[in-house]
């Protein structure tokens, strides 16, 4: 008896220093979004060399940070959608703005926490996968004359991986400052059909935006 008893005691002082290690962190900041896209010229134009480039964007993120211990922590992290600016290129370049899109942009990050650095710094870095769905696609009075005509824009969702790394100055308990660079990819199929005089004509591409962002936020751990 005195034995199980011992062996409870045991397990539920285990237990009891596992709850403690856990946390939950919500954090909210402003993030910078470098956009390095690349995309062949578009298969169906009827002019040769007509390609597009997609501009930097910024927004407002968000995340929720599940840690079960001092090492390990799970982090979901997405944010208002950006509006990204498509600007022509090539024979499209006289045209400038040609469209818009914004992107719904979930990423799921496991991480890893490094020791303390005074205290204070805890550096981390972590990989993941990101989920893109892009919205609100719009052509503008440019990219419609561009086109021939009225056009619209699809483009596809995209998943792949994503990585991070950062650090988290703690101010207090509660209360930290992080700074974060990640990398995500982001691949998707672009469809433009243009109505023109003649009919519908549809021109088709690849883009890879490889997006590198950067991230300062605050953090609140309850």
């Amino acid at each position: 008896m005195r034995k199980t008893s011992l062996f409870v005691t045991a397990a539920l002082a285990a237990w009891a220093s596992g709850a403690a290690a856990q946390s939950h962190s919500v954090r909210i900041g402003g993030t910078y979004i470098d956009v390095h896209s690349s995309a062949p010229p578009l298969s169906g134009a009827p002019v040769p060399d007509a390609r597009l480039e997609v501009g930097d964007a910024s927004t407002v993120t968000f995340s929720y940070v599940y840690k079960p211990d001092d090492t390990w922590a799970v982090q979901l992290a997405l944010g208002i959608p950006p509006r990204y600016k498509a600007y022509g290129r090539g024979f499209l370049e006289p045209f400038g703005q040609i469209a818009s899109v914004k992107e719904i942009a979930p990423t799921l990050f496991v991480d890893y926490r490094f020791g303390a650095l005074a205290g204070k710094w805890r550096p981390y870095v972590g990989a993941g996968i990101n989920y893109t769905h892009f919205t609100s696609l719009h052509s503008t009075a440019s990219g419609n004359a561009a086109g021939g005509g009225p056009t619209t824009l699809e483009l596809k969702d995209s998943w792949g991986p994503a990585a991070h790394a950062g650090v988290e100055y703690l101010v207090d308990k509660h209360w930290s400052v992080i700074g974060t660079i990640s990398a995500a990819k982001v691949k998707s199929d672009l469809t433009a059909t243009a109505i023109t005089s003649s009919g519908p004509a549809v021109a088709t591409t690849t883009i890879d935006f490889r997006p590198v962002t950067y991230t300062l936020s605050v953090g609140y751990t309850f």
